[in-house]
């Protein structure tokens, strides 16, 4: 059982690095452009900017369902990789539907998978929670600016 929960932490590990980089990213990018945010963005364009940074999270999150889903397929588990990634999705999601499953030996990585995917949205809702503060922050300024 060591083995398979050494296993299961390491690729959760791994996932969990490229998605905080993968949100460094975003967050620089976001800073870089944070004078032109807040100057001249209609309310509408920070519509197409949740919409873009909602996007860059799911993809995000699809790479690290894919990682989980090379590993499970990488060990022959599955049939194929399409299966591997389903059942990825469904462990990554807390979905879980049974339809397919891991060995016995190795069932523990779905649960871990499945905690790691509950922890890194609740990042990504974090993360967007940020951005809609700033947003709104950003709108209040330029309310209490135009009135003055």
């Amino acid at each position: 059982m060591s083995l398979e929960l050494l296993v299961a932490m390491m690729i959760a590990f791994f996932c969990l690095l490229l998605h905080v980089a993968g949100l460094l990213v975003i967050a620089e990018w976001l800073l870089h452009r944070r004078d032109y945010l807040e100057r001249t963005v209609p309310m509408v364009g920070y519509g197409i900017l949740l919409l873009v940074l909602f996007s860059m999270i799911m993809f995000l999150h699809l790479v690290g369902i894919a990682v989980w889903g090379i590993f499970y397929y990488s060990k022959g588990w599955f049939n194929d990789f399409e299966t591997a990634v389903y059942f990825s999705l469904s462990s990554y999601t807390t979905i879980g539907y049974g339809d397919v499953l891991l060995p016995q030996r190795w069932r523990l990585l779905g649960g871990i998978e499945g905690i790691a995917g509950v922890l890194l949205c609740g990042l990504s809702t974090a993360f967007l929670f940020a951005v809609m503060n700033a947003i709104v922050q950003i709108r209040i300024q330029r309310r209490s600016s135009g009135s003055t």
